[in-house]
């Protein structure tokens, strides 16, 4: 079910193959190909992102969603990373760019639609004001530094000189990046690293390590806990602040389409009891989804789900139980990331539509919604017996020539067939 993110990397044959080995291991389908046959390569086999260890000529018109540079900007390049760059840092860059712009064409997608049914919006602008960066560590000379270099660059550098005020911080206002110092305890870093991984609000903010040696030795535990860049304290400071401002404005980009799909949540589109898309509006825009993921080759999955309630939730029409599905679907917007698309077609019946996702990371999203769903209990007409929610779920994606009607048919189907017994509390 589904596929793996397909990679072309571009340079030198021994380097390039050894790290097409190292990224298929972390789960990508990768492959080696010189940087002037690149264009070629993805003829012949097209890929999601190439990651170039040389400059590629004629970047821009390469027909791939990233290009990730090891060998500096260049035209046509989406990011830069610079070498030594762990496979893992590398495959993080790729998913989130990759992501990225899935997030930004869903958000015009949806912007369209809404206009096209009557509703349009304006843009809204990005985030004014400057850029503003958490550094959080005791007082060092790097800060010092990088401060100066990124008030130069109209940026605003905020210090934390303790990880108790860096948390203080991060949840008082918004950060477009954090740079943790990891003198004179790395592990202090890391564990804040993690942490902000766990957390939703914070879990996109990137975290840039700053090291006081030639060779970051814990590299492979920072990368593995949430580390975007690891950067030598002895760095040109212009360049320190040029690598996490570049990192800082993807945040923002990202923060920018996020609202403009919160921006798309108006009355006339939604179900009036629990803020899902309306029926009407889910079929208009999962045909524009469709037909984007079909256009660029894209995995689109799609989440049938059909919810049950006990006996002991009285009527199926009485209070008790059509109270615990509003509270159950007002609840399952949440569950999922904003450019996913999640509709209500009855009382009991919803599909969530997931863009750029593969029927086996789907698979997992459906899994975590069901465990929500069955661990919450609801009062019955009993108030001494709670019962609670029993959710099916039915994972389908999106093959050539299929339509929106089609995916929702079929997962809906799979559903009909399950027989599932509920169960009170």
């Amino acid at each position: 079910m589904g596929r793996a993110v397909t990679l072309l990397v571009c340079g030198n044959a021994e380097a390039a193959g050894e790290l097409a080995g190292e990224l298929g291991a972390l789960g990508f389908s990768a492959r080696a190909a010189s940087a002037c046959s690149a264009a070629p390569a993805l003829q012949a086999d097209p890929a999601d992102a190439i990651i170039a260890l040389e400059p590629l000529e004629g970047a821009a018109n390469l027909q791939a969603r990233a290009i990730i540079s090891l060998a500096g900007m260049f035209d046509g390049a989406s990011a830069v990373v610079v070498p030594p760059a762990h496979p893992i840092q590398i495959a993080a860059r790729v998913r989130s760019l990759l992501r990225l712009g899935v997030l930004e064409e869903t958000a015009s997608l949806r912007l369209a639609d809404l206009g096209d049914a009557g509703h349009l919006l304006h843009k809204p602008e990005q985030k004014g004001g400057p850029i503003s960066v958490l550094y959080a560590g005791p007082p060092d000379p790097a800060y010092l530094r990088l401060e100066h270099a990124l008030e130069r660059a109209d940026a605003q550098a905020v210090a934390a000189f303790s990880t108790f005020n860096a948390f203080d911080y991060l949840h008082e206002r918004a950060f477009d990046a954090v740079v943790l110092n990891t003198r004179p305890k790395p592990d202090i870093a890391h564990t804040v690293c993690s942490a902000m991984r766990r957390n939703t609000r914070l879990y996109h903010t990137p975290t840039v390590l700053l090291s006081h040696d030639e060779v970051y030795r814990a590299a492979d535990e920072a990368f593995a806990r949430g580390a975007s860049d690891i950067l030598p304290a002895s760095l040109d400071a212009d360049d320190l602040a040029a690598r996490i401002l570049a990192l800082a404005h993807e945040r923002r980009r990202r923060r920018l389409s996020k609202g403009l799909l919160e921006s798309c949540r108006v009355p006339a589109v939604l179900d009036g009891e629990t803020d899902l898309f309306n029926e009407t509006f889910g079929r208009r825009h999962l045909s524009s989804l469709t037909d984007l993921a079909q256009k660029q080759g894209l995995p689109l999955a799609l989440i049938g789900l059909k919810a049950s309630v006990p006996g002991a939730a009285g009527p199926a029409e009485g209070r008790h139980a059509s109270g615990a599905l509003n509270q159950f679907a007002s609840m399952l917007r949440h569950c999922v990331r904003a450019e996913d698309l999640a509709v209500r077609l009855s009382a009991d019946t919803f599909y969530l539509a997931l863009p750029g996702t593969s029927a086996a990371d789907a698979q997992v999203v459906a899994a975590r919604v069901a465990a929500i769903a069955e661990c919450t209990a609801y009062e019955g007409e009993d108030p001494q017996t709670p019962f609670r929610i029993v959710l099916r779920h039915e994972v389908t994606d999106a093959g050539a020539g299929d339509k929106a009607q089609t995916l929702v048919a079929r997962a809906l189907a799979g559903l009909q067939q399950e027989r599932v017994a509920v169960a009170a509390v």
